[in-house]
């Protein structure tokens, strides 16, 4: 059976990926309307009220919607780390279920994977029968212990959130936001994340969707061009990269 991953809305003002393998549902995160979600994966052939939601962190753009989607479908269950869990207590006005450290939905295992950020943060394996895929956001560097886990992932999808001239350039960004957003607290640049997509693509990863990008400070070209050099550079061939989108569906990716 395959894995299917598309990211539904990826960027600063909302983000949820989606994972199935054809019979269970997963989202990685609703930080967009109760609405849109409920659209987004009645298209993707998911039923909105059986869904399970992992949570990577208690941001606003991660959670906000979780309120209004979890009151029209009180079957979805909602699974967070218990780093997180206070955080998405205020959000979704009730107790998540406090997810171990890997879970098993219906037979498909969901292994959090700690990340560097400015609040309690986790990216996710996500895997069944042997096909794995990844998503791991808001990150502000990558560490040889969490690359190494992804490795041989069919879909890495990993932040690349700004360009590092164009973040330094920007006049309306204060320089201790600056300094936030470039830290190893903050997220992830394309520099970095090219670096990193380069020595997964050495290890087996074949697809990557570049996730969580500035409006402000990066653009979808200049990142999936940056991060294809980096891959071409290291001697990996026949991998491809797209950029996830902050208003619009990626295509459908499977794992086989």
């Amino acid at each position: 059976m395959s894995l299917k991953i598309c990211s539904i809305a990826s960027g600063s003002k909302g983000n949820c990926c989606y994972v199935s393998d054809g019979k269970t549902d997963i989202l990685v995160d609703l930080g967009i309307s109760a609405t849109r979600a409920e659209k987004c994966l009645c298209a993707l052939g998911a039923d909105p009220g059986r869904v399970n939601i992992f949570v990577t962190h208690a941001h606003v753009d991660h959670i906000g919607g979780l309120k209004v989607f979890c009151k029209k479908h009180p079957n979805a269950k909602v699974y967070c780390q218990r780093a997180c869990a206070a955080g998405v207590f205020v959000m979704l006005g009730k107790d998540p279920i406090i997810a171990d450290a890997i879970t098993d939905v219906d037979g498909i295992s969901v292994r959090a994977v700690p990340v560097s950020h400015d609040v309690p943060c986790y990216g996710y394996i996500i895997s069944k029968d042997g096909k794995r895929v990844a998503v791991v956001t808001d990150v502000g560097e990558m560490n040889m212990a969490t690359l190494d886990l992804l490795c041989g992932c069919g879909v890495v999808m990993l932040e690349a959130n700004h360009d590092k001239d164009r973040l330094a350039r920007n006049p309306r960004y204060t320089d201790a936001l600056k300094k936030r957003i470039s830290s190893p607290h903050g997220h992830l640049s394309n520099a970095d994340c090219a670096a990193a997509c380069a020595y997964l693509a050495s290890n087996g990863v074949k697809h990557f969707i570049l996730a969580h990008l500035s409006e402000e400070n990066n653009d979808p070209k200049l990142a999936v061009a940056q991060v294809k050099d980096s891959i071409y550079g290291s001697g990996a061939t026949d991998v491809r990269v797209i950029a996830a989108l902050q208003n619009s569906m990626t295509g459908l990716f499977e794992v086989c």
